[in-house]
Formats: C-alpha cells, structure tokens, sequence
C-alpha cells in the first residue's frame, strides 16, 4: 500500500498495490484542488508500493507534474 500524507491539512491518502500510478495520481490531483499547498510524504507498506515510488517520481517529472505534486 501506497501512503501520502498532506503536509497542509494532515489528510491521508491512499493507493493500493493493484492500482495504477494514473488512479493514484488522479486521487492526489483532486487533493491538490482542494488543498492548493499540499505537498505529500510518502510512505510504502509493501515491496511493491516502495518500488512503484521510483515509477510515480519519473512519471511526476514527465508529465511536468513536480510543481503540483510533490512529494517529499
């Protein structure tokens, strides 16, 4: 399982480890909306989250999402 935390409301997020990176990043997107100075830590449970934090990285950077979405 996959954890963000919001560092401006303290909201926790969640994604588990059969969703795809383009689900999660849509939750976290819609968090940013409401939330506009989120910046989110994150924390993997599984093997399969902590290797899917790389992948979500890449894709932040190539979608030119980094200034929305950051994660910490």
């Amino acid at each position: 399982m996959m954890i963000f935390y919001c560092s401006d409301c303290n909201q926790q997020i969640t994604g588990t480890d059969s969703e795809t990176v383009g689900q999660i990043l849509d939750r976290l997107e819609k968090h940013v909306i409401k939330c506009p100075l989120a910046t989110f830590t994150f924390e993997g449970t599984t093997d399969v989250a902590r290797r899917r934090e790389e992948g979500l990285r890449a894709f932040l950077h190539d979608a030119h999402l980094e200034g929305k979405i950051r994660l910490q």
